[in-house]
């Protein structure tokens, strides 16, 4: 029985098949766009997807890369503050405002997320550097009643 069926036939009800397969998948979920690229539509809301797509990309892109570069300049003054207090042997008050001071300059700081790496930085660093141990708390409520 299969021995009746030639190739040619085989491709040909195959290529049926799945054009009426793809038909059917455009019509019930892509009605719209299949109007819109036969009327001619296609190609402008394409271009605004597009845009808009690249709009979005940039802004969000703008803001994240601004913040981390932030994060990194403050990480940066940061450890510079607590060589300088290893090696002068600041008090904690001392070094507790020098850092406030310092932070209070940052915007983007806060953010949940910088705030708690800052936090993290400095309780590792502060003992390390100055033998200054800080506790999350203290710091959080340092840096709470110097915000505005």
């Amino acid at each position: 029985m299969l021995e009746a069926i030639t190739w040619n036939t085989y491709f040909s009800t195959l290529a049926i098949g799945l054009a009426a397969y793809y038909l059917i998948i455009i019509g019930l979920y892509y009605k719209q766009e299949f109007r819109n690229l036969i009327s001619g539509k296609f190609k402008l809301v394409n271009q605004i997807r597009q845009q808009e797509k690249g709009r979005h990309l940039r802004r969000t892109d703008e803001n994240s890369t601004d913040h981390f570069e932030e994060l990194e300049a403050t990480v940066a003054e940061l450890n510079g503050i607590l060589g300088k207090a290893g090696q002068n042997r600041t008090s904690k008050d001392i070094l507790l405002s020098q850092l406030l001071r310092t932070l209070s300059n940052h915007t983007g700081l806060r953010e949940p997320a910088y705030r708690v790496a800052v936090i993290n930085f400095i309780l590792e660093n502060a003992s390390k550097y100055c033998r200054i141990v800080f506790s999350e708390s203290e710091l959080e409520e340092a840096w709470s009643a110097q915000s505005p």
